[in-house]
């Protein structure tokens, strides 16, 4: 086997190692995050989307943001990784939008609303990705694109489950169907790029170590959805009490 057959295994093997990792944590997060759960038994209602929609809107809001930065301060890359870098980021934007237009889809036409500030755990992810876009290997932000890109064909199942709870319509769910279909392309363009830019075992290291942890940190993010959630129907305080005025 040449030099490189044997480079282009070993890209393979990796792609695949980070395909086995973000299984074995999606497997964690759906088995153990309350959020879910209460998605299988059919315990949330329309709040609950809600909730969740605008604390989407909050981090979605910053990720075209933070990719584009990863170009930015990109000096020494290929160029085709740049360019890449603000393509995608092009292509990201405005996609926080259909999350607000899916939270509105359940708010009473004319009622007004602030969406408030992020919740910590929304916060702590949002820090995060900016963190290591600004900073450290310019390759490793593909960590989170990676999972990211991929992650409808885990969470589908709940997403059905949610809609059919909610008696949510495919025109209440443009997030996620539009989303999914977006993303499918995005995720072959994710593999391509670790492929052609990853060439180190740091780089391949660095591209993982963003990948689980930003992925737990949305496990968190998760969390923090749920706790409010709990302290929305308990009537205490909460920043989201103006959702108890019309859902």
């Amino acid at each position: 086997m040449n030099d490189i057959n044997i480079r282009s295994t070993h890209k393979q093997e990796q792609i695949a190692r980070l395909d086995r990792v973000a299984a074995g944590l999606w497997d964690e997060i759906l088995s153990t995050s309350p959020v879910f759960a209460a998605v299988d038994a059919g315990r949330v209602d329309r709040k609950f989307f809600a909730l969740y929609m605008l604390e989407t809107y909050q981090y979605t809001l910053h990720n075209a943001r933070n990719q584009a930065l990863v170009g930015v301060r990109t000096l020494s890359a290929r160029t085709q990784y740049v360019q890449f870098c603000f393509q995608h980021a092009a292509e990201e934007t405005g996609h926080e939008l259909m999350a607000l237009h899916d939270f509105k889809t359940l708010w009473p036409e004319g009622a007004s609303f602030e969406i408030p500030q992020p919740l910590v755990e929304t916060e702590v992810l949002i820090a995060y990705l900016y963190w290591i876009s600004a900073t450290g290997n310019p390759l490793q932000r593909m960590g989170y694109s990676f999972w990211a890109e991929s992650s409808y064909k885990y969470i589908m199942p709940k997403l059905r489950r949610l809609q059919e709870c909610l008696g949510l319509s495919r025109h209440q769910l443009t997030f996620f169907i539009a989303h999914s279909d977006i993303d499918a392309k995005h995720a072959e363009e994710i593999e391509r790029e670790l492929s052609q830019n990853c060439e180190t075992d740091a780089d391949w290291q660095a591209v993982e170590r963003v990948m689980t942890t930003s992925l737990r940190l949305t496990g968190r993010f998760l969390d923090g959805v749920w706790a409010e959630y709990q302290r929305l129907l308990a009537g205490a305080p909460s920043v989201y009490a103006f959702l108890n005025a019309h859902l």
